[in-house]
């Protein structure tokens, strides 16, 4: 558990293991007087892979965050930082030098004061979530970059019939897009800043999160602790490793508080 406080934002970070033999999660928030940055990457690719993957792109995002802060144009700089993070972990290699073939998601958010508050710009690529809980309602803003969601494309379009549909189903959690896949070509970034309010939550997970806990009970872990977000961000967590029924998954919660 981590946590970092200023005058009007709170960040604060969970993360555990899980059931997993490694910890593939990784994240990082970094807070200025130019603006604050959070991020939470969720590798994949074998025992060593997803580990390496993950530290690597919050690592380097960190660092061309801080050198670069404040942003002029937060879009410009996600859109460049996803193809730079692409093309590293594309790279990486084994010890004797053969590629390592893993890959990472990522969802990131800039935070810039302005005179009426503040902005939050937004990356995602994979299937990492960001959510925003405003006024007692729970809004996840991005899409999952999976399978699943072309099958519902296709459905909704009437391309493929529903018992094509349940057939192709047991492939819907395979992501679509993701860091490391090389020459990437889907990613989701803000063009246009979300204005927060006073009393907003900005909650950034792995999968691990939101597949153990519903998105009305992650909400209600965050309102019974809105008082205190560092323990708001342990209580989803440890709950979620609580309830989860299926061997528990790497699970990182980071928890962004606007007062």
């Amino acid at each position: 558990m981590e946590n970092e406080s200023g005058n009007r934002i709170e960040i604060s970070a969970s993360s555990v293991i899980g059931t997993r033999r490694k910890q593939q999660d990784s994240y990082v928030y970094i807070r200025t007087d130019k603006g604050s940055l959070a991020c939470v990457c969720d590798g994949m690719g074998g025992l060593s892979g997803g580990e390496r993957s993950s530290a690597l792109c919050t690592r380097m995002l960190a660092e061309d965050f801080l050198r670069e802060v404040p942003l002029c144009a937060p879009a410009e700089f996600f859109g460049s930082e996803a193809s730079r993070l692409d093309d590293a972990v594309s790279a990486l290699k084994t010890g004797t030098g053969e590629p390592l073939g893993s890959g990472t998601t990522i969802v990131a958010v800039y935070l810039e004061e302005k005179e009426n508050g503040y902005n939050m710009s937004w990356l995602s690529v994979g299937d990492s979530r960001i959510y925003v809980l405003r006024n007692g309602r729970m809004d996840c803003i991005v899409r999952e970059h999976n399978y699943r969601a072309v099958l519902n494309d296709l459905l909704r379009k009437g391309s493929i019939t529903p018992e094509k549909y349940r057939m192709e189903e047991y492939k819907a959690e395979a992501l679509t897009s993701y860091l490391g896949m090389g020459g990437l070509a889907l990613r989701d970034i803000s063009h246009e800043p979300v204005l927060l309010m006073e009393g907003d939550f900005i909650l950034l997970c792995s999968d691990g999160l939101y597949r153990a806990l519903s998105d009305d009970m992650i909400a209600a872990i965050i309102e019974d602790n809105s008082f205190d977000a560092e323990r708001a961000a342990n209580e989803l967590v440890r709950t979620a490793s609580e309830l989860s029924n299926r061997g528990q998954d790497n699970t990182t919660a980071v928890l962004v508080s606007y007062r």
